[in-house]
């Protein structure tokens, strides 16, 4: 079943309605609206969300992002049932990330990098990706 979903960022039709998405593009923005909220934002759902933007302040050290995977397997097996998960990867610079930080001039060391593979159940034979850089305090 595929639910309809107001994109990620939010765009607007010609008639100046919000477009709806299906399919692979709705998926990854429900993925990075999941992500980015905190639980408690969302009033009738207090258990939605990871608690990434709450750890923006915290040394970024390799607990911090045994954390953050922690909390995103959580919240993609309690919300998101439409996917399935190949892998997670959260590193930073505690865990010696691979990830590029698409500006040479920013410091690596405070950021946090997480990338998520995963497939729909429409098409379970193609491995999508999800990439995120997040701020993080400094180690």
């Amino acid at each position: 079943m595929d639910l309809l979903a107001a994109p990620f960022p939010i765009v607007k039709t010609p008639l100046g309605l919000l477009a709806p998405t299906t399919g692979l593009t709705g998926i990854k923005g429900d993925l990075i609206q999941l992500l980015l909220t905190n639980p408690g934002d969302r009033v009738m759902l207090p258990t939605y969300g990871t608690p990434l933007r709450r750890l923006l302040f915290e040394p970024n050290t390799t607990m911090l992002a045994d954390t953050a995977r922690s909390a995103i397997i959580q919240a993609i097996q309690q919300w998101e049932p439409r996917i399935v998960v190949d892998s997670i990867d959260v590193e930073n610079s505690a865990t010696n990330a691979t990830f590029p930080s698409g500006d040479p001039k920013q410091n690596l060391e405070n950021f946090l990098y997480i990338k998520i593979k995963f497939s729909t159940f429409n098409n379970i034979d193609v491995v999508e990706d999800l990439t995120l850089q997040v701020p993080i305090g400094e180690a």
